[in-house]
């Protein structure tokens, strides 16, 4: 089986690939289109030079690595890493969304990227794949972050009941630090799950739903629309 994780940024993504790192029988992989995005759209991140540098960047030999994997794979993607593929090889995967509110995203993000863009947030990307998983009746759950914080328990047992295999208590925790399947960016990224030992740390999100400053007032109009009716799918 291959799952595909199709988030945005700043959603607690990598807190679910440490979950699914936790079993016995699921290899993690983390953003491996992350390069090929970089390659392709030029966009400007703290980790770009790393990543092009230590990745492979070639989308073709990227699918080949994970059609040659002999276990199940759980691949966590920023949903915009899409740009320049092709659906073909993601026929046959569960498609898991993981969507959070934009206030949110918009505050915690804007400390990495100082101007961030309807592409950066991933709405668009994450709508645009939800209705072709649609229309070619492929398997997909949407999930809301700030739930999965809230009640950890009871949306990994509904993750692995879509996926149809068994929730494991293990799940629910991990040790604190880097993990080996974490991306070159992690250093920059990453600091609040690698200070955390498991869903019940305080430190994945914030809670409090906070307007957004002016400047970011267009971008939040754009991006709200779409998220709201990613919300109809949960």
């Amino acid at each position: 089986m291959k799952v595909s994780l199709w988030s945005g940024p700043r959603n607690c993504s990598t807190a679910l690939m440490y979950s699914f790192a936790q079993r016995s029988d699921f290899r993690v992989v983390d953003e491996p289109l992350f390069a090929h995005f970089l390659k392709l759209t030029g966009v400007k991140r703290p980790s770009r030079e790393e990543v092009l540098q230590t990745m492979n960047a070639d989308f073709e030999s990227i699918v080949h690595a994970w059609n040659s994997c002999g276990s199940h794979l759980f691949l966590k993607h920023m949903a915009n890493h899409l740009e320049g593929t092709n659906s073909i090889p993601f026929q046959d995967h569960q498609h898991v969304f993981l969507i959070r509110d934009p206030r949110k995203v918009i505050r915690s993000f804007r400390a990495h990227v100082d101007q961030p863009t309807a592409m950066d947030l991933c709405y668009n990307h994450q709508w645009e794949w939800l209705q072709k998983c649609c229309e070619n009746s492929w398997p997909y759950l949407v999930v809301d972050s700030d739930d999965l914080v809230v009640n950890p328990e009871t949306n990994l047992r509904r993750i692995c009941t879509f996926l149809k295999v068994p929730f494991e208590q293990e799940m629910l925790s991990w040790k604190p630090g880097p993990r080996p399947e974490d991306g070159a960016w992690a250093k920059y990224w990453y600091q609040r799950v690698h200070a955390s030992s498991g869903w019940e740390s305080p430190q994945h999100m914030e809670s409090e739903v906070q307007e957004v400053p002016f400047e970011f007032s267009k971008l939040l109009a754009e991006v709200e629309p779409v998220f709201r009716r990613l919300q109809e799918h949960l």
